[in-house]
C-alpha cells in the first residue's frame, strides 16, 4: 500500500495511490477522518489476501459423501420418475382451475 509507517503500527497510504488521490480531489486532508465533521478513520483498514475459492466467512471444508455408482442411479431415475408426475399433476390442476375460472 505504502512506505511510510506512522506511529500506529498502520501502513501510510502512498500519495500516487487512486484512492488517495481522489480523497484529495473531494477535499480531504492528510490526518483528518473521513466524514462531514472528520469524525471518521485516520488510519486504512488492515487486509489480508484470501487465497482459497470458498466464500467469505467459510472456515471449515464440509466432507463429501460418496455414493456408490448403482445406487445412485435407481435413485435418480426414482426421483425423475417422481418430478415428472408431480409436474404432471400440477399442470393438471392448472388446467383444472383455468376451466373452473372460465366457468364462472
Amino acid at each position: 500500500m505504502g512506505d511510510e509507517v506512522s506511529e500506529s503500527n498502520s501502513i501510510a497510504i502512498n500519495s500516487s495511490n487512486k484512492g488517495f488521490q481522489l480523497l484529495k480531489k473531494c477535499g480531504w486532508t492528510e490526518g483528518t477522518g473521513l466524514g462531514a465533521s472528520q469524525q471518521g478513520r485516520l488510519q486504512p483498514l488492515q487486509t489480508h489476501v484470501k487465497n482459497n475459492k470458498r466464500g467469505l466467512g467459510a472456515e471449515k471444508i464440509k466432507a463429501k459423501t460418496l455414493k456408490l455408482p448403482q445406487e445412485s442411479s435407481s435413485i435418480s431415475q426414482n426421483n425423475n420418475e417422481r418430478t415428472q408426475s408431480s409436474k404432471k399433476a400440477k399442470a393438471l390442476s392448472k388446467r383444472l382451475r383455468k376451466m373452473q375460472e372460465e366457468e364462472e
